[in-house]
């Protein structure tokens, strides 16, 4: 038995995380569980989770604005072969896109382009160049590469939110959820026609082609004047097969042909066509080629592609309108009349066999989410200099975590808060940073411990941390901390908070313990100094 979890089910749990955020309060929690420069891993365990929680020196609040869709960083780079996208194909963890960045651009940003076609495992030599008069969005480059425009990411919006290996999904082309509805006309239900394969692209032969440039304008009666060296001759030769025009100007136009005679006296071909070509604005120099036809049948509409012949040989098609609305569909190239006999033993022909290649629904760049198998988000968030005013500027953390909804005695949240118990004495000597503290009873029981943090002996005082351990909270869940009695050191050495204590101890407003841990990273401690200002980017997986 073959069991998967599908892309759209980890895009789609993406996407309920990042909604989740966007409704609660996350947190960047920053915690101290070691000393020195000893490396103690984080497990996923509840025992492990609540000291992480209780070592917390400071906090940073995840803003919903700064939470970000990533996808892997493919950056575009000559001579690497990308993979072009196949609707029978896995796609998840290949290198079908590329984000070209300012380097090898003239926009000043970072384009994302999916690879529609990669000229039969070609190596990529030109980037595509973006041009906002090109309705389609879809690039033909030099190297043979067939590219389709996603989205674009700022340079400003690259420095702020990218992360090493991953780049945002940004901008005002990215939708997040696509309303099927807010456009009319905007088939959804269906795909388009992405490509359409040859599967026999070295093994197909016989196919006729024929090139070169009209003479005349086109006929009221859809009639074209063909000028070609080597034009058939015989009546009716080209009939059924498609004839590709292109004007001066970069136009093209494609009519079957109903009618083919070659006028002896000219030497010019004379085709008539199922269309307006005179209606079109066909040009009366335009250049032509004829082809066989490539006819495509499905449950959508619109998709029209012609064939590239070389030397008798069908090995690409070209699509000039990708259709919409399909969901099922099949491309075959019609046998030409003459000239063309794969039935005969003798004979040397053989048909093309095509597969088409569908879209996701609603077409390329209509969800890029699903499209691009987005299943990571990043958790962004920056300690300012305010910020750096307000929490511990010494010592040392060891651990970070993500944590959604913790409490807080104020019942507000916070941007940043401090976790440390700042308290004020005047036996400031009995204080040594990274020292332990505790509290008796009477009955001689440990009621309180924590570790000194840091020590301000200019204003006498103490920021303790790691501080409760297994103990119990107090009422309204404040810490258990006894303001009237003695805070013993290690070596026996008794601390008395300054008299009145209302106004020498300053407690945190995070309520110990609270809050789910989503994520949790372990470390070589790092030092603080008032200098720091940390950056937060993590990126989580689903």
């Amino acid at each position: 038995m073959t069991e998967i979890l599908t892309s759209k089910m980890k895009n789609d749990t993406t996407r309920m995380f990042f909604d989740d955020v966007q409704l609660n309060n996350y947190y960047v929690l920053v915690s101290s569980i070691t000393s020195g420069t000893t490396r103690q891993s984080a497990v996923n365990a509840q025992y492990y989770t609540n000291e992480l929680l209780e070592n917390t020196l400071f906090g940073k609040k995840v803003l919903g604005s700064d939470t970000k869709f990533m996808i892997k960083f493919y950056d575009w780079q000559k001579d690497a072969v990308y993979v072009q996208y196949d609707d029978q194909e896995d796609m998840d963890g290949k290198r079908f896109y590329a984000i070209v960045s300012p380097n090898n651009n003239d926009t000043g940003d970072y384009r994302v382009f999916k690879c529609l076609s990669n000229n039969n495992g070609s190596a990529s030599t030109a980037p595509p160049n973006w041009n906002p008069e090109n309705i389609s969005q879809v690039y033909r480059t030099a190297d043979g590469y067939v590219w389709k425009f996603l989205y674009v990411i700022s340079s400003a919006e690259f420095e702020a939110y990218n992360a090493i290996g991953y780049v945002p999904l940004i901008g005002s082309y990215f939708v997040q959820n696509p309303d099927p509805n807010a456009d009319a006309n905007n088939i959804v239900y269906g795909s388009e026609i992405s490509d359409i394969f040859v599967s026999n692209p070295i093994d197909n032969n016989g196919y006729k082609t024929q090139s070169g440039t009209l003479t005349a304008a086109p006929g009221n009666d859809g009639t074209l004047t063909l000028r070609s060296d080597g034009i058939n001759q015989i009546t009716n030769y080209y009939n059924g097969m498609s004839i590709y025009l292109t004007n001066s100007d970069g136009r093209s136009f494609l009519y079957k042909i109903n009618s083919y005679v070659f006028e002896a006296g000219t030497g010019y071909g004379k085709a008539k066509v199922q269309g307006n070509p005179l209606g079109d604005e066909v040009s009366n120099i335009a250049t032509f080629t004829i082809s066989p036809t490539c006819l495509i049948e499905g449950d959508g509409t619109g998709a029209v592609a012609v064939a590239n012949v070389i030397e008798g040989n069908i090995s690409t098609l070209l699509i000039l309108n990708a259709g919409t609305g399909y969901t099922n569909v099949t491309a075959k190239i019609i046998d030409p009349i003459f000239d063309f006999d794969p039935e005969d033993p003798n004979s040397i022909d053989i048909r093309a066999s095509l597969r088409p290649v569908l879209s996701p629904v609603g077409g390329h760049g209509y969800n890029l989410i699903d499209e691009l198998h987005c299943k990571h988000i990043l958790f962004y968030g920056y300690i300012t200099e305010t910020d750096n005013n307000q929490i511990g500027k010494t010592g040392t953390y060891s651990h970070i975590a993500v944590v959604k909804n913790p409490s807080f005695a104020s019942g507000t949240y916070p941007d940043v808060f401090d976790n440390r118990i700042e308290i004020e004495t005047d036996d400031i000597a009995y204080a040594a940073t990274g020292d332990t503290l505790q509290q008796f009873n009477e009955d001689n029981e440990v009621i309180f411990k924590a570790k000194i943090q840091e020590v301000d002996a200019n204003s006498n005082t103490v920021f303790l941390s790691n501080y409760m351990g297994p103990y119990q909270n107090a009422a309204n869940n404040d810490v258990s901390i006894d303001q009237t009695k003695a805070l013993v050191n290690s070596t026996g050495q008794r601390m008395f908070i300054n008299t009145p204590t209302a106004n020498n101890i300053i407690e945190s407003d995070y309520i110990q313990r609270t809050g789910q841990v989503y994520f949790m990273e372990d470390f070589v401690p790092l030092a603080r100094t008032f200098m720091s200002r940390e950056e937060y980017k993590l990126v989580l997986e689903f």
